[in-house]
């Protein structure tokens, strides 16, 4: 059991690097860019600097700990403490300087999460979640709606790296918009998630994500009371890529009966 004391200070000095990274990011010029495998797949040279920033101060803080980042070889779970890290949630925005990208860092235990920091410099907004002790953004505590499925504004994520799935996902797009309020699509997951913890949303899906993307928005929104479920059995408790189904909770049956009836 990890005291509140201890998770506070780590939040504090997480919060304090997503922020140095941040400005970072928003400072710098993008130099050059390559792709992953494809078009919608690209990281830039101030993805690959950001990282190693991030990585050298979170090794510093806790020297003893593994790393599961998006860019390069950093990619060890660990039964101690883990970093899972995000540098720039966002890239394609942050390539066409759509200025809605963002920082994710998460410190994982025994491959639970401890604290989630999302960082987003264009508008110094800082959401941060550490476990048992909800869910803030700048400083302010967050709290997800109360919102039924008809009411709900949900946000998606169309899988841009996986084109086979385009079928599947905009079935479901269709039909959450049918059933819903109304739909959106920013670019960044981990922002998705944070904007769920903060009522700005009531529910937000997507087929495909990668543990760096939705690590840390997981634990803002448990914090803020909503709920997160893996599509995959255990994934977000081991860090697995999975698909995300997220919501304020009131909604969160009809929202996994609509993707459910897809799969």
């Amino acid at each position: 059991m990890i005291a509140n004391e201890m998770k506070q200070a780590w939040a504090q000095q997480i919060a304090a690097i997503a922020k140095r990274a941040g400005a970072f990011i928003a400072g710098s010029k993008i130099g050059s860019v390559t792709e992953k495998g494809g078009s919608a797949n690209v990281v830039t040279d101030i993805d690959v600097k950001c990282q190693q920033l991030i990585v050298e101060e979170c090794l510093n803080l806790l020297p003893q700990s593994c790393v599961l980042a998006e860019e390069g070889t950093h990619r060890q779970i660990g039964d101690g403490f883990t970093w899972v890290i995000d540098p720039i949630d966002g890239t394609t925005n942050y390539l066409y300087d759509y200025r809605h990208s963002c920082i994710s860092i998460a410190l994982y235990h025994q491959k639970k999460g401890v604290v989630g920091v999302v960082y987003d410099p264009y508008l110094d907004e800082c959401f941060v979640g550490a476990e048992g002790m909800g869910s803030t953004c700048n400083g302010t505590a967050l709290c997800v709606t109360d919102n039924e499925l008809e009411n709900a504004l949900i946000m998606t994520g169309t899988s841009p790296y996986d084109k086979t799935l385009a079928d599947k996902t905009f079935g479901i797009m269709k039909e959450l918009f049918l059933k819903g309020r109304d739909i959106r699509r920013s670019g960044s997951a981990a922002l998705d998630l944070c904007y769920l913890a903060s009522g700005r949303i009531d529910a937000f899906y997507e087929h495909t994500l990668q543990p760096w993307d939705y690590a840390a928005g997981a634990i803002i929104v448990r914090g803020a009371h909503g709920t997160v479920e893996g599509m995959t059995e255990h994934a977000l408790d081991e860090v697995k890529p999975t698909g995300i189904l997220a919501s304020n909770g009131r909604c969160h049956a009809a929202l996994r009966s609509v993707v459910a009836s897809f799969l």
